[in-house]
């Protein structure tokens, strides 16, 4: 009975994990895009960024990284074993031109 309550345990805390990191995804989308929109109108030349932009957009990207480290972490997916997707191949052992 303890291990079922950890299992449903556990479950609610990825569950829950899987909520936040979807909800800082939105926001880092949201962050992203209001600030791609304002670069773009920015009265600077692209040669010319200032280095709080850079640094920001560093931060946004560091961010949306950690966040799908901890998705795939919560979600399972790296412990996935990857599908051999290669073709199987067949050796014929003993096999003579002259008997073909």
């Amino acid at each position: 009975m303890a291990n079922k309550n950890a299992k449903d345990k556990k479950h609610k805390i990825n569950e829950k994990h899987i909520e936040l990191y979807d909800k800082a995804l939105s926001v880092l989308e949201f962050l992203l895009n209001e600030f791609a929109h304002d670069i773009k109108y920015a009265e600077f030349e692209y040669l010319d960024i200032p280095k709080n932009t850079i640094g920001t957009i560093d931060f946004i990207i560091s961010a949306i990284g950690k966040v799908q480290k901890g998705q795939r972490l919560a979600l399972g997916l790296d412990n996935e074993l990857p599908v051999n997707e290669e073709p199987e191949i067949n050796i014929v052992e003993g096999l003579s031109e002259d008997k073909i």
